[in-house]
């Protein structure tokens, strides 16, 4: 299956990879703007909140996924941790997940790629999985691709077949929030989050 990369991937994502044998991550695309490669959204006292990640964008205009670097001229590092933080640190879970998500935004990466890899990793550490991935060598689709730009951040995932919403307890609102970062799923779930991804 060839699929984009995501920035601290949603359940409805993770959900998909964990059903695959083989992933390839499409990385030769040119690099669209507004979708989940770099951003995520977690649930925070005052509803669902957005995380992006800030890139330096290139003086010709596109380019390609792989060549995105991270811009640490603004301090997202400092609002992400101190959002996570803000959202889950009554969580059940949070102080055994907090520190390997510091330990990543403390590496201060310098592509976008390597730095959802990172949390790619850590979920399949976490969950007890292992994915077999690769990276794209050159862009090229085809037919039965049919999961590239399939998970789209302005599109509503209910009109999608890949996650069924099961409800767990969340730290904020009366309503549940689906498809939320596993990061959701992960601090108030622990390992059980596994039952959730079906």
């Amino acid at each position: 299956m060839r699929i984009e990369i995501h920035y601290l991937p949603n359940i409805e994502y993770v959900s998909l990879l964990l059903r695959q044998e083989d992933i390839q991550f499409e990385v030769h695309e040119n690099f669209p703007k507004q979708t989940f490669r770099n951003r995520a959204h977690i649930l925070g006292a005052n509803g669902v909140q957005t995380l992006i990640v800030p890139i330096q964008h290139a003086p010709q205009g596109k380019q390609l996924t792989k060549e995105v670097r991270i811009d640490y001229a603004q301090n997202w590092v400092k609002v992400h941790q101190g959002a996570i933080q803000a959202a889950y640190g009554k969580a059940p879970y949070f102080e055994h997940f907090e520190p390997f998500i510091r330990a990543i935004f403390a590496k201060k990466i310098n592509f976008l790629v390597d730095l959802n890899i990172e949390f790619l990793e850590l979920y399949a550490r976490v969950l007890g999985k292992k994915w077999n991935y690769s990276l794209t060598e050159s862009f090229q689709i085809e037919e039965n691709d049919v999961f590239w730009n399939y998970i789209q951040a302005k599109q509503d995932w209910k009109n999608r077949s890949v996650y069924k919403e099961l409800a767990y307890t969340q730290c904020f609102g009366e309503k549940f929030q689906a498809n939320l970062s596993l990061l959701d799923l992960l601090m108030n779930q622990g390992r059980d989050a596994n039952l959730f991804l079906g």
